[in-house]
């Protein structure tokens, strides 16, 4: 027959196997949790450098046009200059 220390042992070895059931269950799940966060961390990545690139390429055509802008812009004062030179001289 089982002796009540027996029989203590027996339910204490069923205890320590479903912790360990238990704990393995939750490392599991949090592998999988970590995997899930890091693929959308990646995810995110991809979508700040997409977004980068974009902002990038709009601020070089915004650049190029303001220097295109700013050399039209110095043309026309330039000519309005001449044109003041030539009323003071002819007056």
């Amino acid at each position: 027959m089982l002796g009540t220390q027996d029989i203590l042992f027996i339910v204490l070895a069923f205890c320590a196997l479903w912790f360990t059931a238990f704990l393995c269950w939750l490392i599991y799940q949090a592998a999988s949790l970590l995997k899930h966060i890091h693929s959308l961390v990646d995810e995110v990545k991809v979508r700040v450098a997409s977004l980068e690139d974009a902002v990038m390429t709009m601020k070089r055509k915004f650049d190029g046009n303001i220097t295109m802008v700013s050399s039209i812009a110095e043309g026309v004062k330039k000519i309005i200059d001449a044109m003041r030179s030539r009323e003071r001289d002819g007056e």
